[in-house]
């Protein structure tokens, strides 16, 4: 599969009804899409950056909601994110970038996506179902207005009870 392939089909497939979808935008090689979520203050912003042989997909929550000289809301946030980690089954991962953005983040390869098409669109669109669910938790345990205790026991009771 070409680049040109992966967009088509990607834009092609790719959910049209997200809940949150904002605006979808398109620049060259990539698609920003601009998610509102159940805040005032906040929103998701995903970009899909097509390179030769592989879709870079970047999720991340906008503004910049962690200071990362506040240590207590660092490490509770890390806390958090790591917890997510240990339960999501998916081909992407959380982290918290230098700038203190907690991000989500997905390398699809074109053979996969071409060997695999509908596993790899829906783990694009699980980005985004895993920020509907966490979004608010994030903010609060990354603004200090929950511990990560807090945080884990609210994600085990949406969850299911993991951990």
């Amino acid at each position: 599969m070409t680049r040109i392939e992966a967009v088509n089909f990607i834009e092609k497939n790719l959910k049209k009804d997200f809940k949150y979808l904002c605006r979808k935008r398109k620049y060259n090689n990539t698609i920003h899409l601009l998610f509102i979520m159940d805040s005032n203050t906040h929103n998701l912003q995903m970009s899909l950056e097509f390179q030769e042989k592989w879709v870079d997909i970047l999720c991340f929550i906008s503004p910049t909601i962690l200071t990362c000289n506040n240590n207590n809301n660092f490490w509770g946030t890390l806390q958090t994110v790591n917890y997510i980690n240990w339960n999501v089954k998916s081909w992407g991962r959380f982290y918290i970038d230098d700038f203190g953005d907690i991000a989500y983040s997905l390398r699809i390869n074109y053979n996969t996506l071409n060997s695999m098409p509908q596993e790899s669109i829906k783990e694009i669109e699980t980005a985004v179902d895993y920020y509907s669910d966490l979004f608010i938790p994030l903010l609060n345990v990354s603004q200090g207005n929950k511990t990560f205790d807090e945080t884990k026991l609210f994600i085990n009771d949406m969850w299911g009870g993991l951990g």
